[in-house]
């Protein structure tokens, strides 16, 4: 191993892409001895010219700039403000790294676990030999388990008095250091004792384990296949196992679980449950007290597979998925007394193409999360109880190539790359040390990394691919105070570490004819939808057929004839892309799966649960006005009786609402949050926003928000009215109670921001359509109250917005306003700031090049606007500041448009796509 010290820290807080800097070694011949800094540096340099004598090599370090130390040496000065200096080794450099485990074929899928407490590592190797080994790479002890059984835990009780191995069919097999010649099967409910050198340990057929955990206390948990699970106290020798009928047992195998800091609460969970009880008196189970659900289609996160509580046990963080597909969700964990237990999701963090997977979370002091992810980022997560509000921020910490990560006694991270272990200071925001790894065989990699450090003794436990363990010592540095982590919030376009928005030659993917199909007339519109997955245009056109063209040869793969109705929605399912729904006014809702090839399903009735049905009544009461789809696949479609329906593409199943769920009036928009652990849907009629506490298997469980919006305007020349004149500052008061107002808001957009903080409303009073105003809600109490907390009502030019779309996470809505002249764009900050300091477009003495006709912008920021120029067309687009990037000239008249983000893989990766129609028919696909 090679020691190397960083002084000055890494900057962070860079644009991505910023190198960072590689500090030259700090070589194990080089003494380091206790003294002056004068002398520490006149020994340093002798020690070096001797080196670089020996090799042949200029080892010269860098000149200092600005007054900065040269790397490799030390300061005792106090750090300058923005940039502390690196701290300094307490003793000498650690001795070299120790091969506990030799590299070896029948080691590659070994379990294995340390105990700091012990100095000991235990290993299960593919043989199911138990063995013992110490902290110099001596073998100790060793016992076969159930050759035919499978391990599927092995750890140490943290005090390290009892090592448990779990197998699959077997139970648990305790070994215990002061009784080193025995070791005990624990099969539910009851013990046996075999000596080492006896008989063959055998399986248990009725008590198949699929998880375990032990807690600071010295409980042990089991989770079984069948949703129960069994614990065993050391303490005490008292063992519990749950029943059919206790309110602990899952529906599914237990997947995961962790104990409270204390040690008296536990949560367990399954691939869709999490479940948490109320303090544990001995070994018994109170209560369970929450139940929480995935969307129906697992495959798409594999389910829950680790939970953590932090610090104060007043939160939990949920992992769901594996591998490059890990997410998580924060809980809040909130006590209700004798009821138990409440989770309220509070923040998530998902893996991208730029940031990364999610290779390791740590809880800090303070309750704050922090969150590694493959390419060297860092996010630090704080939940504010009082303000209810999640704090987040993004730092790049080293370069791509992150296995995972441990804390340290010091309060410090150790952080292990394919070729060094980074120590990091989460205060100081800073890189300590950086401790090389040896070189690595071909095609040989490091695949974990463990602590196994003691206060006075720091070291972590790497593993390699080829299953060799070593044990890498760290040098002692000084102890950092974690609770002093300060989280910063990121700013507009800061979160996310993505390169500038460039455009290069935008250029015609496909291009539909009016001879082609894609005919346009005002009394009929022409609806259009494109596929980014599938690189496939739907088109609805004026003779009400739908017609599917592949971009990839321009032909047309499906011409299909449909019901004489107004067509009301079209869009293709964001999750796979495969699927086309659209809703026709009083016929009901099309399906087409580009899979099958078949044609379109009409769906044309509603019933609980089962595939379509048709109702061979009159089907007027199936009235479908609004639609959207959720990322999960799931279609909610809202009537004009104030009913709506959901359909989940994957299951196929569908369900309608309830009693809570029913508005007055024809629901008129709707929008998803997006979340993997949490769905909701919020839809909204005339005045009334409902939105839901999640849905399980697509259904409605509550109704959380009804809000009651005051009269509105009065007539057209009285202008719109701000609706925080008439809502204070909450909604509470006019919730429920309020009468609707027959000349109140009508609501045509609703759209969520991504982490769902925040609602926002695109509405206009009754009796004037043209005063359109945008209201954004803060989503507050679980989901059971809206807080206006902006409203815009247009540009001082008179443009009224008519769209809005989001940026980032709960950062900035775009909106969109136009007139009947003019058009322009404007980055509303939900938190405030004042409108003078946000981006608008077009900026003092510009001017819009004719009538906006429609606009989007994708979550990364690019915005894309078509203009009528009068008899012709253009298309700009601007950046995340609502900079000008670029702008071409359309083959006519511009109707409508969408805009659509690069997918992760497959062509759409290539760059966004734009789609314009045109008021004389035809349709073109751009590729930007």
């Amino acid at each position: 191993s090679t020691l190397r010290q960083c002084a000055p820290p890494w900057p962070l807080g860079t644009a991505a892409g910023a190198s960072i800097p590689r500090p030259p070694s700090l070589r194990r011949n080089e003494s380091l001895l206790d003294g002056s800094n004068s002398e520490y540096n006149s020994r340093l340099g002798r020690a070096r010219a001797a080196n670089s004598a020996r090799r042949g090599v200029n080892d010269s370090s860098p000149s200092p700039k600005n007054g900065e130390i040269p790397y490799g040496r030390f300061s005792t000065g106090s750090p300058t403000s923005g940039s502390p200096t690196a701290a300094a080794f307490i003793g000498s450099p650690p001795a070299a790294a120790t091969v506990l485990l030799p590299a070896d074929e029948a080691n590659t899928d070994a379990r294995w676990a340390y105990s700091p407490a012990q100095q000991r590592l235990a290993v299960v190797d593919a043989k199911q030999l138990l063995m013992i080994i110490d902290h110099t790479g001596s073998l100790e002890y060793r016992v076969q388990l159930p050759p035919e059984g499978q391990t599927i835990f092995i750890g140490w009780e943290p005090g390290g008095s009892v090592l448990a191995a779990v197998q699959k069919l077997g139970g648990a097999f305790l070994w215990f250091p002061s009784k080193p010649e025995n070791v005990q099967q624990w099969e539910g409910m009851q013990f046996s004792t075999k000596v080492l050198s006896g008989s063959l340990l055998k399986r248990n057929s009725h008590f198949n384990a699929c998880f375990a955990s032990w807690s600071s206390a010295g409980k042990l948990v089991l989770g079984l296949t069948d949703g129960n699970f069994a614990l065993w106290d050391l303490a005490s020798n008292q063992t519990f196992m749950s029943r059919k009928h206790f309110a602990g047992k899952h529906k599914g195998g237990i997947t995961c679980g962790a104990w409270g800091p204390r040690g008296d609460t536990l949560a367990l969970g399954s691939e869709n449950q999490v479940k948490v009880s109320q303090p544990l008196q001995n070994a018994s189970w109170d209560q369970t007290a929450t139940k929480l659900h995935l969307p129906a289609n697992a495959d798409a996160t594999g389910g829950f597979q680790q939970l953590l509580f932090s610090k104060s046990g007043q939160l939990l963080a949920a992992f769901a998925g594996s591998s490059v597909f890990r997410h998580l969700c924060l809980y809040a964990v909130i006590d209700q007394g004798k009821r138990g237990s409440e989770l309220t999701p509070v923040g998530e963090a998902h893996p991208s193409p730029s940031v990364g997977s999610i290779q390791a979370a740590i809880w800090l002091e303070g309750d704050v999360m922090l969150v590694l992810t493959s390419n060297g980022f860092v996010r630090l997560m704080r939940w504010d109880r009082i303000e209810e509000a999640m704090t987040e921020e993004l730092l790049r910490v080293c370069e791509a190539g992150v296995i995972g990560a441990v804390p340290l006694p010091s309060g410090h991270i150790a952080i292990a790359r394919s070729v060094h272990v980074l120590v990091w200071d989460p205060v100081a925001r800073a890189a300590a040390v950086v401790v090389d790894l040896a070189p690595m065989p071909r095609n040989v990699r490091l695949m974990a990394v463990e602590a196994a450090a003691q206060p006075d003794e720091p070291a972590v436990i790497v593993a390699r691919s080829d299953g060799e363990l070593s044990r890498v010592p760290l040098p002692r540095l000084p102890v950092v105070d974690t609770e002093l982590v300060r989280v910063n919030p990121s700013g507009h376009g800061a979160a996310s570490p993505a390169k500038p928005l460039s455009v290069g030659s935008p250029h015609v993917l496909l291009h539909v004819t009016p001879d082609e199909g894609a005919l346009h007339r005002r009394l009929e519109p022409l609806h259009h939808a494109w596929s980014p997955e599938m690189q496939q245009l739907a088109i609805v056109n004026a003779d009400s057929q739908l017609l599917v063209f592949s971009a990839e040869d321009g032909r047309c793969v499906l011409r299909n004839p449909l019901p004489q109705a107004p067509c009301t929605f079209l869009q293709w399912d964001p999750s796979t892309g495969k699927t086309v729904a659209l809703t026709l006014r009083g016929r009901g809702v099309g399906i087409w799966t580009a899979d099958t090839g078949a044609d379109v399903k009409m769906w044309t009735g509603m019933q609980s649960s089962g595939a379509f049905l048709r109702l061979s009544a009159d089907s007027s009461s199936f009235d479908p006005t609004s639609a959207c789809w959720s990322r999960a696949g799931q279609l909610a479609v809202g009537m004009s009786d104030g009913s709506f329906a959901v359909w989940d593409s994957v299951s196929s199943q569908v369900s309608t609402s309830g009693r809570s769920g029913k508005h007055k009036a024809a629901i008129t928009a709707g929008d998803w949050i997006d979340s993997l652990f949490a769905p909701a849907l919020a839809l909204a009629s005339r005045d009334t926003i409902k939105v839901s506490k999640g849905f399980e298997a697509a259904g409605w469980e509550a109704t959380a928000v009804k809000l009651k919006l005051g009269r509105g305007a009065s007539g057209a020349g009285e202008g719109p009215v701000s609706p925080l004149s008439k809502l204070g500052s909450s909604s509470s008061g006019l919730m429920r109670k309020a009468r609707a107002d027959p000349e109140g808001l009508e609501f045509v957009q609703l759209k969520f921001s991504a982490g769902g903080k925040y609602l926002a409303a695109l509405a206009f009073p009754s009796t004037a359509p043209a005063a359109a105003q945008v209201v954004l809600y803060e989503v507050q109490n679980s989901r059971e109250t809206l807080v206006a907390v902006r409203d815009y009502t247009g540009s001082p030019e008179g443009d009224r917005p008519f769209s809005m779309s989001w940026v980032g996470e709960d950062r900035v809505l775009i909106v969109f306003s136009r007139s009947g002249t003019s058009g322009s764009v404007r980055a509303l900050v939900p938190s405030g700031g004042g409108i003078e300091r946000e981006p608008c477009w077009p900026i003092d003495g510009q001017s819009a090049p004719g009538p906006m006709v429609g606009a989007a912008c994708t979550p990364a920021g690019l915005v894309a606007a078509v203009f009528d120029t009068g008899g012709g067309g253009v298309a700009m687009l601007l950046g995340a500041q609502l900079e000008a990037l670029a702008s071409f000239a359309l083959a006519g008249v511009p109707r409508a448009m969408s805009l659509h983000a690069p997918t992760t893989h497959g062509a759409g990766a290539e760059g966004a796509t734009l789609i314009v129609s045109f008021e004389e028919g035809g349709v073109q696909v751009w590729r930007l």
